[in-house]
């Protein structure tokens, strides 16, 4: 019974910190900086990483299974968050490099 509280004591959390992420993307200052997405990305990811651990485990629950099985398992859940995460990350260093560049051109 003590496992299971503390599996719903995460699982809670979890959750909590999806959504803070989520209504977080919508606030004034997140919004003016552009970072909507990149937040939304992270919501994401924490909301499908527990699952892709447990489908990871599932997926070696066979007594031949190997490790490469869990990463399977795990990359096939975690994969399209990743790929969001990591798309969301190159708009923003995108984004960084011309405020750099237009900032440099208004200074000369």
């Amino acid at each position: 019974m003590g496992v299971l509280a503390i599996y719903g004591v995460w699982g809670v959390l979890i959750l909590l910190v999806a959504i803070i992420l989520f209504w977080s993307a919508g606030l004034p200052k997140i919004k003016s900086k552009k970072l909507s997405f990149v937040m939304i990305s992270l919501g994401l990811n924490v909301i499908a990483t527990p699952l892709a651990f447990f489908i990871g485990g599932m997926a070696t629950a066979s007594p031949t299974s190997t490790t490469n099985d869990f990463w399977t398992g795990f990359l096939i859940v975690q994969g399209i968050p990743i790929l969001i995460l990591i798309f969301a990350l190159l708009i923003l260093i995108i984004g960084i490099l011309k405020w750099f560049i237009i900032d440099r051109r208004k200074n000369k």
